[in-house]
């Protein structure tokens, strides 16, 4: 019973933590304007880290989608929904309950605003 009411308390802990700053991430805006390098340093960054499981479309097709639950999301449909400040946070944060990892101790903050940009051009369909 402590085991469980553990465990309880951990994700709600998890939860939280993933949320705070979520209010200020609709906001967010790369203090660096987009250029044609930026998207291309995106795509790139996409290719090494996101295909796997994305696709190279973005459509959550990639090689390990079938092998993930929930599958990964269909960034063409999903991206639009959603500011530069909510993607730049997901990015960083991860995902909860989902296999999506948090990039934010990996990649540089200039290299989260890439992707975020190199996933707008992927969205409107133009990777």
């Amino acid at each position: 019973m402590a085991a469980v009411a553990l465990a309880a308390g951990v994700f709600a802990f998890v939860q939280l933590d993933w949320t705070q700053g979520l209010d200020r991430a609709y906001t967010l805006r790369d203090p660096e304007p987009v250029t044609e390098v930026a998207v291309a340093s995106g795509r790139a960054l996409f290719r090494e880290h996101c295909v796997a499981c994305h696709g190279d479309r973005g459509r959550g097709n990639g090689p390990l989608a079938s092998t993930l639950d929930p599958k990964p999301a269909d960034l063409v449909l999903h991206v639009p929904q959603h500011t530069a400040g909510e993607l730049f946070f997901m990015i960083s944060r991860g995902m909860p309950n989902s296999a999506m990892p948090a990039w934010g101790s990996v990649l540089t903050d200039r290299q989260r605003w890439q992707l975020v940009h190199y996933l707008a051009v992927l969205a409107a369909g133009d990777p």
